[in-house]
């Protein structure tokens, strides 16, 4: 991200604990995330292509990127 400072990462993941978070690396590393949410791509259903994933897994999915800081 140093070389590309507009990079993003684009990731999903199972919640499997609402006591773990990834904030604190976030803040630690300088990035930020965004909520990418699984109905803007018709993605929130039970099953996706065929294929019993999600199922009933909470599944997110978001962008991560460099922390800008804001001069406002």
């Amino acid at each position: 991200m140093k070389r590309n400072p507009d990079a993003q990462f684009w990731t999903t993941y199972q919640v499997r604990s609402s006591d773990w978070s990834i904030e604190a690396l976030l803040y630690k590393w300088k990035l930020k995330n965004v909520h990418v949410p699984l109905r803007s791509f018709n993605a929130d259903k039970e099953q996706l292509a065929s294929s019993p994933l999600p199922g009933r897994h909470t599944i997110e999915m978001m962008i991560i990127s460099l922390a800008r800081a804001s001069y406002t």
